[in-house]
């Protein structure tokens, strides 16, 4: 997940950025939204793997500020916790 923020004053460059962008290859978007209040967009997404993550957020950079966060859905992190806690030697 990725909450994606920029300076009011670039909000005009970033949308018409925006309007125009395909994500690359590699990068399947679940949802987004956008932060009614201020310049902020979320996107949760799954990334195939590092070079899709740098083909999405590179392009951006110049304009935009990325706070990455790794996330799971709660059932499946619970399993998988599971899975991993029952492998830990006791």
């Amino acid at each position: 997940m990725d909450i994606i923020t920029w300076e009011p004053k670039d909000t005009e460059e970033v949308l018409s950025r925006f309007e125009k962008w395909e994500y690359p290859q590699g990068i399947e978007v679940i949802n987004e939204w956008d932060d009614l209040s201020s310049c902020r967009h979320i996107v949760v997404y799954d990334a195939k793997n590092s070079e899709a993550y740098l083909a999405a957020t590179f392009p951006w950079r110049d304009i935009c500020y990325f706070d990455s966060f790794p996330v799971m859905e709660s059932n499946a992190c619970v399993k998988c916790l599971a899975d991993i806690w029952n492998q830990m030697p006791v």
